[in-house]
């Protein structure tokens, strides 16, 4: 990082890959069990200018900052007609509540309301040196009013991070969590609390265990501080003791891979490493056990294990090889269907110890896995599975996960079956967002909105949009969003340009689930989707105190702009009830001048009051643009064509709460497009037909496949999990396994060497293993005090980054020396002379965005959303370096 000298590095690297390279982990990214919880943060005071917006962006304008809303459209008027007549005689539309005798800086907000009622509780805290201090306040009428309900909990204190949770599956179910041996819940949204008291006064760890099914919602797992697991059935009416110690982690069961009553942990003891500079080749693993919640021990089902996740079909988890692992053995991934009984190797790249797995999602049936090039590149390979988790195929190139922290793009859209976003780093190391419509079967560039100029026409310009990386650099942005009953809409934040930029971005628009896109405003933006897509919200994020917001009735095509405030409120969040169903907004923030938490509530029903009858609906077909050459597939995406009813453009009423998308559903012909290549196979460019890879070594594959070898022969194709075409009136291919009835390791084997070869080669390596000793030691002798320096060196750039590098052998190209540890500091700091091409571009009209002040990696709004949009499972080397 900087300039590191190449010298020492080249000296160095074999010496770092002994010394900093640590276990790979399998760990949950913040995934939370805090579901439908927010939390917010002011800024430091001392931070913060007076003038703050001047100080974050002082972005020079030169295009039009004319909306939709303020241009010349018969429809628009119309409805600005509507919304005048609604707010006639100066009526206010919001309602304002100010925290006056609350100075806590930290607020967490949860929904704790069925059927949009209006009930939230909020815990504000504050943990100074050797005190804390908590506040409880609840609003039964969606934030117009609060009251504070210190007593109902005796006044105790809880603590700031994730001190309030709530119940997935319960929306009335609700937690505090202490910073002692108790915590409390409620069962009616706050209105009454019970104390509940752990045994022999242990104290919650992180998060509340929360199962994932709706049907086992009373059931929960914590693990205490000092490692041990608990388990209730009832909801906490009893808590029992189910793992004395050594508990590292643990996930509830599923009925799709078993049991749904099984509990699974992690159990060991944490290797701790007090003088990491000292050479200790060991490494951390642990054993994957399971028990049932009605039943006594635990049975262990892996060992060597170094991390598991849990979901749908899918229980998986990254293994060592070989009995007794060092820091320099490979590890696997390997997934069982039956809740770990049998337990079969994901066909990919092992990983040796400068590399990391990374399961993006598996909520499809098949599973999304990034996995990492080596050399600290920045990127890797993304792939997909077939519907058992075990084939894998190769879905996109250079996929973009910067090594220096555990950032992705890779995003959901859950409005739209089978579509995806991810980012794509070039060859020249800029970045260009691109879209699947398939499950990953083929990435396209987003389409350039039509009537949007680029800085370039002589250059491929498409749709870059900003997503956690941007936000981890700087740029004022706010993440894509979708919602499920708001079918195909997508709202970005992005420019039209050939790669990803890094100044101020416009919001862009589809209704089509990203096949086509608009511009629907100018500059950054902060929004939500409300009434299932009938209403957006947006507010403008190129000042940090805004006083007005915008919305749209038409999925961003006419604007009406609302001033809800003359305070100078720094704004910290625009939130809706979770699901996107309510008419209810509430803009949250603080007073500059006074630092008071103050929030806005506005119904927007007092605007369009009318619910919409089946007049207001058409029919519409998503991937209708799809396969135009085939009419009898035309549409079909995983062997079926959905005919949805959805709201029109020009309606002038609401969806309601109980709003459900009404939709029909028809079977189609199988096409080539409904299989993807199998293990060994792949489709050259432009074409639909599966052929040999030339490139794969060996001529069969043997796959250990629930302990017995199985000869594949394949045409070359399998089905997409969850594709449901039908066979009978369109292509179907044919393979065939043939079961050798021999027990087998779990390993992929190529017998392409003959006896002698097999025997010469384990010669070869007893032989390289005793120089490699020797090698070992007069290395360690040389370059010790080298290694030294180097790991301070180290440690300063991680506590000046804050983040997560992977201490490993620095592997140099081939072709010429290349400093990797330049090449992450690129990442972090842009463009050197002698890399002249940035991550980012920078359009010329603009100037560039200076560094604004952040905190817990967001700009201006210091908002922690409980739960991410995709749930992440990723597999890292030295988190606990920062620790």
């Amino acid at each position: 990082m900087t300039t590191a000298n190449m010298e020492v590095t080249g000296k160095c690297s074999l010496f770092c890959k002994l010394l900093f390279s640590a276990v790979c982990l399998l760990t949950t990214l913040h995934t939370a069990q805090t579901s439908h919880v927010v939390s917010f943060n002011q800024l430091d005071s001392d931070l913060v200018p007076s003038d703050l917006s001047e100080t974050i962006r002082h972005t020079r304008r030169k295009r039009s900052d004319e909306t939709n809303s303020e241009r010349e459209d018969a429809q628009c008027d119309s409805q600005r007609e509507k919304f005048q007549n609604a707010i006639t005689g100066g009526k206010r539309l919001e309602t304002t509540h100010i925290f006056k005798d609350e100075s806590k800086f930290s607020l967490a907000m949860a929904w704790a309301s069925a059927n949009d009622d209006g009930v939230l509780i909020v815990l504000t805290s504050e943990r100074n040196i050797g005190t804390s201090d908590s506040t409880l306040w609840r609003s039964t009428d969606a934030g117009r009013t609060w009251k504070n309900t210190n007593s109902k909990v005796d006044n105790a204190v809880f603590r700031k991070s994730d001190g309030l949770q709530r119940n997935p599956h319960a929306s009335k179910w609700v937690y505090l969590i202490s910073e002692e041996h108790f915590l409390y819940k409620s069962e009616n949204g706050g209105d009454t609390w019970a104390k509940v008291v752990l045994p022999s006064l242990e104290i919650v760890g992180p998060d509340l265990i929360f199962h994932g099914d709706e049907k086992y919602k009373d059931h929960i797992m914590i693990i205490t501080t000092n490692k041990k697991l608990l388990m209730t059935k009832n909801n906490f009416k009893t808590l029992d003791v189910v793992q004395e110690r050594l508990v590292q982690n643990a996930h509830w069961g599923t009925d799709a891979s078993g049991s749904a009553t099984d509990m699974f942990m992690l159990y060991g003891q944490q290797k701790q490493d007090l003088f990491p500079f000292f050479m200790d080749s060991s490494v951390t693993v642990y054993e994957l056990q399971r028990r049932s919640v009605d039943r006594l021990g635990w049975k262990t089902v892996k060992k060597n294990v170094v991390d598991f996740g849990i979901q749908g079909d899918f229980l998986y988890a990254s293994v060592y090889k070989g009995d007794n692992p060092d820091i320099n053995s490979e590890r696997l991934l390997i997934v069982s269907n039956d809740n770990g009984e049998h337990w079969n190797e994901a066909q990919l790249p092992t990983i040796t110890s400068d590399r990391f797995f990374s399961v993006l999602d598996m909520s499809e049936g098949l599973i999304f896995m990034h996995v990492d090039n080596p050399g600290d590149t920045g990127h890797g390979t993304l792939y997909t599975s077939a519907s058992k988790g075990i084939f894998f195929s190769t879905s996109l190139q250079r996929h973009l996960y910067p090594n220096f922290n555990s950032i992705t793009d890779f995003y959901k859209v859950t409005s739209m079956q089978g579509t995806y976003i991810a980012s794509q780093l070039d060859k020249d190391n800029s970045i260009h967002s691109v879209i699947t419509f398939d499950l990953g079967g083929e990435w396209h560039p987003l389409t350039k909105p039509e009537g949007t100029k680029c800085r370039d026409d002589a250059k491929e310009c498409s749709l870059q949009i900003h997503n956690t990386y941007s936000l981890h650099r700087g740029v004022n942005a706010h993440p894509p969003m979708s919602a499920d009953d708001a079918i195909g809409l997508i709202i970005v934040n992005a420019h039209a340009a050939a790669n990803l930029q890094i100044t101020d971005p416009d919001v862009f628009i589809s209704s089509d689930g990203g096949y086509s896109w608009r511009k629907a405003l100018d500059g950054p933006h902060s929004y939500i989707i409300a009434d299932s897509g009938g209403l957006i919200v947006a507010m403008s994020l190129k000042t940090p105190t805004p006083t007005e917001l915008k919305f749209s009735t038409d999925e961003g095509r006419c604007w009406h702009n609302y001033q809800f405030t003359n305070e100078t409120i720094h704004h910290t969040g625009l939130l809706t009830e979770p699901g996107g169903k309510s008419m209810t907004v509430a803009v949250w923030g603080y007073n500059v001048d006074n630092k008071k938490w103050t929030v806005n509530v506005i119904d927007f029903t007092d605007v369009v009051g009318d619910r919409c009858s089946a007049e207001d609906y058409e029919e519409w077909i998503p991937h209708e643009s799809m396969k135009k050459e085939d009419p009898k597939r035309q549409a079909c995406l995983l062997g079926s064509k959905v005919k949805y009813q959805r709201l029109k453009h020009d309606s002038w009423c609401h969806n309601g709460y109980t709003y459900t998308p009404d939709k029909t559903k028809q079977i189609c012909p199988c096409g080539y497009d409904d299989f993807e290549c199998d293990y060994g196979y792949h489709r050259t460019k432009g074409q639909d037909k599966c052929v040999e890879d030339s490139n794969f070594r060996g001529p069969e594959i043997d796959v250990c496949f629930r302990g017995h070898e199985q000869k594949v022969i394949s045409e070359g194709y399998r089905k997409l999990p969850g594709d449901v075409c039908n066979e009978q009136s369109g292509f179907s291919p044919t393979s065939k396994r043939i079961n050798l009835t021999t027990v087998c390791t779990e390993r992929i084997k190529v017998a392409t060497l003959s006896p002698a070869e097999l025997k010469r080669e384990e010669e070869e390596k007893k032989g390289s293993s005793h120089t490699l000793i020797l090698t070992l030691v007069a290395i360690a002798l040389i370059v010790a005090a080298a290694g030294l320096a180097y790991f301070a060196y180290k440690m300063v750039l991680l506590r000046r980054h804050k983040v997560v590098y992977r201490y490993s052998m620095l592997n140099q190209n081939q072709d010429q020396d290349k400093d990797f540890d330049e090449e992450i500091e690129r990442t972090l700091t842009g463009a050197t002379s002698s890399h002249p091409h940035p991550m980012f571009g920078d359009l010329s009209d603009e100037e560039e965005l200076p560094t604004a002040p952040q905190q817990n990696g967001r700009q201006n709004g210091h908002v922690q959303k409980g739960t991410p949009q995709v749930k992440g499972y990723h597999d890292d080397s030295d988190d606990d370096m920062l620790n």
